[in-house]
């Protein structure tokens, strides 16, 4: 930590110079990610969640009411939602949440403008990660620690990879960290403002990303257990219910203070109804009483529950399966994060134990540990996105490893053979992410990469990303018609796409055919004979592009 400034002298001068250096590293680190990140926003058409999120988002700015797809709350769409809005566009009132998206998207003509929109109400959140990772480390650790742990934070492709794009997760992982600080702070100085803040900061979280309850759940009832033990004081029941109040207002303020039934006794299907008439009496009842609080909320909370034990597809290593397993993001994140970070986060994790009388160190091990192991004894396994949270308690960590390598003692051989060990891996993480830019979102490490597609596919490799990369392709190629199968929600007429016909499954035309990589991966029995034949072209990363003078054959 930096010693208190004297009031004057050549010390006060030097000690508000050393200041200069790790700001100065922190500032550009975040200056160039955010280069990084605005730089993929011509490239990349629509990924499959951004339609979505910029209808929900504009029906609660323009409509003032919100029934696209609760399952996902309304801050981190209204973000996605503010630029295009602010530039004209309004709600069109479609059916479907996918047609709205795509006629959004569209609105005047403008659809590069208005993708770039909604994808820079992203950025404050990827700002504001950064912005509390400095405050946080930097108090506990020193400004040094702060910076590095920013630079690996920055320079890490999954996190640009989800900074690009309009979708929650970036939000979720922002917000998160943002609760768990503000928990933190509350429990070590209780009083109103801190119980108020955090309980302001915890509604935030919950407000990007309903299917993150877990986590905070978790994470915040470690840390209260946690202050018990150490019979630290506790926080009365007095500012835990000013907290709670704070919470539950900030989330009703979320949903413009909306009242009415969770469920609408008008919009229910029959299948949902014979469901319904199995739950006792007075929930039943509940549901369908008006004048609850932010129904919305409770809708969606619902629709997380029955989400998170529903067996749905996944992908993992070449197989195709329903559920969850509990090395999904283990192995997502051994493959997904850069090596160097890996590295430095294991020796600061080994670290963190063997001194773990430094309590910000404990921190960072629970805001890792927590959210894994959710995701690991969950059903669902859509992606690293959904523990993208763990990143900024990874960069904690890789900072902590990093300065224990570089202070370590021994002969003089040593001292400069560990610290350029640790100086070239900083150089490594570096390159490997502007090496990866624009792709962010196929990216793997380096032990991994030759392997990608067939490790994990979804959002971890092929989110409908590729579109405009496909149209330059087939206009490079001449090509007037085309056979594809994509997995995505864009409308494929206004891609700039020639004419076009869906590839059915086991169907095999001659001429141009282009199919994404998803769907080779996922429904091999339908399109896995494309595997016996090499393709023309790969547009961008994920979709591959054949050419048949005839008919394929067995």
């Amino acid at each position: 930590m930096i010693e208190p400034l004297r009031a004057s002298g050549t010390g006060a001068v030097q000690s508000r110079r050393a200041r200069y250096p790790p700001r100065v590293v922190a500032a550009l680190s975040v200056f160039v990610a955010t280069l990084l990140i605005v730089g993929t926003y011509s490239v990349f058409s629509q990924t499959v969640d951004e339609g979505e999120h910029l209808a929900a988002g504009m029906e609660w700015l323009d409509g003032g009411s919100y029934t696209y797809r609760p399952i996902n709350p309304p801050l981190a769409r209204v973000a996605v939602a503010l630029g295009p809005y602010l530039a004209g566009a309004r709600s069109q009132g479609r059916a479907s949440v996918w047609t709205e998206g795509n006629v959004l998207l569209e609105y005047q003509g403008h659809y590069q403008r208005t993708l770039t929109l909604a994808r820079l109400g992203i950025l404050p959140f990827f700002w504001l990660t950064c912005f509390v990772l400095w405050r946080f480390i930097a108090r506990h650790y020193g400004p040094w620690h702060a910076a590095l742990a920013i630079l690996l934070f920055a320079f890490c492709p999954p996190v640009l990879a989800n900074a690009s794009v309009g979708t929650t997760d970036l939000p979720f992982t922002a917000m998160f960290l943002c609760a768990v600080v503000g928990f933190w702070n509350f429990l070590r100085q209780p009083k109103t403002s801190s119980a108020l803040v955090s309980g302001c900061l915890i509604a935030l979280a919950l407000l990007c990303k309903l299917s993150g309850l877990p986590y905070v759940l978790v994470v915040c009832g470690v840390l209260y257990i946690h202050q018990r033990i150490e019979k630290r004081a506790s926080p009365s029941w007095k500012y835990l219910g000013i907290a709670g109040v704070a919470l539950a207002l900030t989330i009703w303020a979320g949903y413009r203070f909306s009242i009415g039934p969770i469920l609408d006794p008008d919009h229910v299907r029959e299948i949902e109804m014979a469901h319904l008439r199995k739950l006792p009496d007075g929930l039943a009842r509940i549901l369908f009483r008006q004048g609850v609080p932010a129904p919305e909320f409770f809708k969606g909370l619902a629709q997380t529950l029955v989400l998170l034990q529903k067996k749905r597809p996944a992908y993992l290593l070449g197989q195709v399966y329903l559920g969850g397993r509990w090395y999904f993001y283990p192995v997502a994140i051994a493959v997904k994060t850069p090596i160097p970070l890996l590295l430095l986060a294991v020796v600061g994790t080994v670290r963190a134990l063997i001194l773990p009388r430094v309590p910000a160190s404990r921190f960072a091990l629970l805001g890792v540990a927590g959210p894994l192991l959710v995701a690991m004894i969950g059903s669902v396994n859509m992606g690293l996105r959904h523990v993208l949270v763990i990143y900024p308690f990874l960069a904690m960590l890789g900072a902590y490893g990093f300065f224990w390598l570089w202070q370590m003692g021994g002969s003089r051989a040593s001292i400069v053979a560990s610290r350029a060990i640790v100086a070239l891996l900083l150089v490594w993480t570096v390159l490997t992410c502007v090496r990866a830019t624009p792709d962010f979102i196929p990216y793997f490490n380096e032990a991994a990469a030759p392997y990608g597609s067939r490790i994990l596919i979804d959002s971890d490799f092929d989110w409908g990303q590729d579109l405009k990369r496909l149209a330059s392709v087939l206009q490079q190629n001449h090509v007037d018609f085309i056979w594809i199968a994509y997995e995505g929600t864009a409308d494929l007429t206004l891609q700039g796409l020639p004419p076009s016909q869906p590839l059915l499954p086991r169907q095999r035309p001659a001429g141009w055919v282009a199919i994404s990589e998803f769907l080779i991966r996922t429904a091999p029995q339908d399109f896995g004979w494309l595997e016996n034949y090499k393709p023309e072209r790969i547009a961008g990363k994920t979709i591959r592009v054949y050419h048949f003078e005839v008919a394929p054959t067995d």
